[in-house]
């Protein structure tokens, strides 16, 4: 997972973003889920504070921050809301 911090007045464009990581990355290193933030939570030495984050998974009954799924079919970041979460944990979908 990776958790992105948008510019003011941006949103998401799924599609864009992956056509940017075919490019740059394989594979294999491309993040398979994003969280969108306000803002990234630091300590007080500027680190990323990343438990909590790793704590709450992708689990969007946790999650306040908008989720998304890449998906290969459609070569886009996909919402991530409760009906297709449950759908990867009961592996009818995979990843």
């Amino acid at each position: 997972m990776a958790a992105l911090v948008l510019s003011p007045g941006c949103r998401l464009d799924g599609s864009a973003l992956y056509r940017h990581l075919e490019q740059l990355l394989p594979p294999y290193a491309r993040p398979r889920f994003l969280r969108l933030q306000e803002r990234l939570a630091m300590t007080e030495t500027f680190k990323q504070q990343k438990v909590r984050l790793v704590q709450e998974g992708f689990d969007p009954a946790r999650v306040p921050d908008p989720l998304f799924l890449l998906d290969e079919a459609t070569k886009s970041y996909i919402p991530l809301g409760p009906a297709l979460c449950q759908r990867l944990l009961d592996g009818h979908l995979r990843i």
